[in-house]
């Protein structure tokens, strides 16, 4: 294996730390979803209105992470001779000494499990906000007979419904 330039292990260095950023923006995410689920099952608008906000903002972080780990990724693959497409986690450990082979592996192995915490979580805030509407529907159907017109109350106030329509419009 021939040794790497001292600039490559100094962008190697920083991506590690770009990582590690990238892990507490799962364990955010994760933890965001998970209250987004409680808040709607108690029915808190208040916490669900605050962790929306909280939600938009992680996901500018999460922008700019990306941002970040990309360009890493286009100089390191510059710095390395490679295209970009090879240059992935896995190749870069194959190519580092070991100390700096550890820290990215941990670091890769555990991006991995949180994604995987992450798209778990995501499924079951899915299924309790699906589950809520479904109920929501049939108790709003079961209040208005032959597909009449049904006025319902909200934030924004007075509305109207029809049981064939849906329970959100995505264009208010």
């Amino acid at each position: 294996m021939n040794a790497l330039p001292d600039s490559a292990l100094a962008l190697v260095d920083e991506l590690i730390k770009m990582l590690d950023r990238e892990i507490d923006l799962l364990d955010v995410r994760c933890l965001q979803l998970a209250g987004l689920s409680r808040a709607s099952i108690e029915r808190d608008d208040e916490a669900m209105e605050t962790l929306l906000a909280e939600i938009e903002t992680t996901q500018l972080r999460q922008e700019s992470t990306d941002r970040e780990l990309d360009s890493l990724r286009r100089s390191l693959a510059g710095l390395l001779g490679w295209p970009v497409a090879r240059t992935r986690l896995g190749a870069l450990l194959e190519v580092l000494p070991d100390g700096r082979r550890d820290a990215l592996a941990a670091r890769r192995d555990r991006i991995a499990a949180l994604v995987d915490q992450l798209r778990r979580q995501h499924m079951s805030t899915a299924l309790v906000v699906a589950e809520s509407a479904r109920i929501n529907r049939m108790l709003l159907e079961s209040l208005s007979p032959q597909s009449r017109r049904v006025t319902t109350y909200g934030v924004r106030g007075q509305t109207s419904w029809r049981p064939d329509a849906p329970l959100v419009d995505m264009e208010t």
